[in-house]
């Protein structure tokens, strides 16, 4: 079985946990992280690592509003990023196998990423989306600039990432709170890592200017992310209304299953209903 776990964690990478609840084009950018890792081929169970005082607010304002029913919990996480994934880790159901990594600050991943790295990373160990770096990048030795041999082999790395949870579990294990990420982690403990094709516009959300290159990515790419919309705003289901059972009615089905308003009607004689 595919888990996701999306960190919310104070002490970690991109915008603080509270700045993930401000609205992006009518949605919390926290709901856009969830939505962004979300894989659209099969089901996951989900897991949201938030700080303890959020843990109520986000249910509600994030999880039930936005109809996010792929997280099953939401959980405290501890005071760093690490200690935020052990404790997603351990909310998973024990019957996963695999697992997608989110960071809740990462809502430009666009729908499809999350099920190529999850099927990638079924014949590997982990799998990461990664892009080109357009922009030279050098060493500095004491204020000189150093060329790079290996430049041409340099990857970004995004999200979300998959991993085999085993292997992830023993990779963090006997880790420290460094600025090594889990895929370094699992890389350097010898499990292998499969690159995927990531997106350019896949930013990590940082800072203000971060969210205004949100706003117009979206601008430009909307069908290229998940669609949210509040539930209390969305329209009422006339279907939905009919079929429950809760719901008064005038009149029943009749014999042949049809429905209709008022006295049952006799659909299958010639006579009028009287």
């Amino acid at each position: 079985m595919l888990g996701l776990i999306v960190l919310a964690a104070e002490n970690g990478t991109g915008l603080a946990p509270l700045a993930l609840l401000d609205a992006l084009l009518g949605a919390p950018l926290l709901a856009r992280g969830i939505a962004a890792a979300l894989p659209g081929d099969e089901a996951v169970a989900g897991v949201l690592v938030v700080p303890g005082d959020l843990v109520e607010r986000v249910k509600t304002e994030v999880v039930e509003r936005f109809g996010l029913d792929e997280i099953d919990r939401v959980v405290a996480g501890g005071p760093s990023r690490r200690a935020a994934l052990k404790a997603g880790l351990d909310a998973l159901p024990s019957d996963v196998d695999y697992v997608l990594v989110q960071e809740g600050a990462r809502v430009l991943a666009p729908t499809g990423l999350a099920d190529r790295v999850a099927a990638a990373a079924r014949g590997a160990d982990a799998a990461v989306p990664a892009v080109v770096l357009k922009d030279t990048i050098v060493a500095d030795e004491g204020g000189s600039l150093v060329s790079l041999d290996v430049r041409p082999r340099i990857r970004a790395v995004q999200g979300p990432q998959a991993f085999k949870v085993a292997v992830l579990r023993q990779a963090l294990s006997g880790a420290d709170d460094g600025e090594r990420s889990e895929a370094e982690l699992v890389a350097a403990a010898g499990a292998s890592v499969q690159l995927v094709a990531g997106d350019d516009d896949n930013l990590l959300l940082r800072d203000a200017a971060d969210v205004g290159r949100a706003l117009e990515v979206f601008s430009r790419r909307a069908v290229d992310f998940a669609f949210l919309y509040p539930k209390d705003l969305l329209p009422e289901d006339p279907l939905a209304k009919a079929l429950d059972p809760g719901e008064a009615r005038d009149g029943s089905a009749t014999r042949d299953g049809t429905l209709v308003g008022g006295a049952p009607v006799d659909t299958k004689s010639d006579s009028p209903a009287v």
